[in-house]
């Protein structure tokens, strides 16, 4: 944030906010549920999700830091979050008044710039989302997800890409609004194909090969 702030609005945003901490699986909020504070990510990474009517989780982004929560309720006069978020790793966040942010972002253009920036990376994920969602095969949206992570928390090892994050089936099963099976064969297919390799439960990736093979 401070690389993309004049330090004026850097000053007066860190002058209204505090900081909290949160533990791996804690809750930082509810769906629904009234919120009058922004939250940014200062170290380690969020989940962010919404329940479907049977009760499972559908993953929307997997967040890190550097990364603003739930700017969406700036301008939403109920201030009700639209989304759920827990701490997918140990995090520590800067938190936000809602009415000391709107001050700001009045105040300080460079602010509303970030906030609108944020906001439309957002957008453009729903969009690439909703894209593999309805046009390919269910390897293929695993691999474009493996891809896509691999991209945010990816570390090179070899000819192979692993994660800086700890995903397994169940996760990427709750990423992609399907059942531990069925990410489970796909990524078998994905193993049969020379794409991935798993190695004492992690997962890793010809990354640059398996961009070929979902985008075909």
């Amino acid at each position: 944030m401070k690389d993309l702030l004049s330090e004026d609005s850097l000053n007066n945003l860190l002058r209204v906010s505090h900081c909290e901490e949160f533990k791996v699986g804690e809750t930082l909020f509810l769906e629904h549920s009234f919120c009058d504070n922004i939250y940014f990510v200062i170290d380690g990474n969020v989940t962010v999700y919404k329940d479907n009517s049977d009760g499972r989780r559908k993953i929307i982004y997997l967040l890190p830091e550097g990364s603003f929560l739930n700017e969406a309720i700036i301008y939403d006069e109920t201030e009700k979050t639209s989304i759920s978020c827990d701490a997918f790793t140990n995090v520590r966040v800067l938190v936000i008044p809602v009415k000391e942010m709107k001050r700001l972002i009045d105040k300080h253009h460079d602010l509303a710039i970030l906030i609108i920036k944020s906001l439309s990376k957002k957008t453009k994920r729903l969009y690439r989302q909703l894209k593999n969602t309805t046009t390919i095969s269910m390897s293929k949206r695993i691999a474009a997800k493996l891809w896509k992570l691999s991209k945010d928390f990816g570390y090179e090892i070899k000819e192979f890409h692993g994660f800086t994050v700890k995903v397994n089936n169940t996760y990427l099963a709750e990423m992609l609004g399907t059942n531990r099976e069925t990410v489970s064969r796909g990524v078998k297919k994905l193993k049969e194909l020379g794409l991935v390799k798993v190695e004492n439960n992690e997962i890793f990736i010809q990354k640059s090969k398996i961009k070929d093979f979902y985008r075909q």
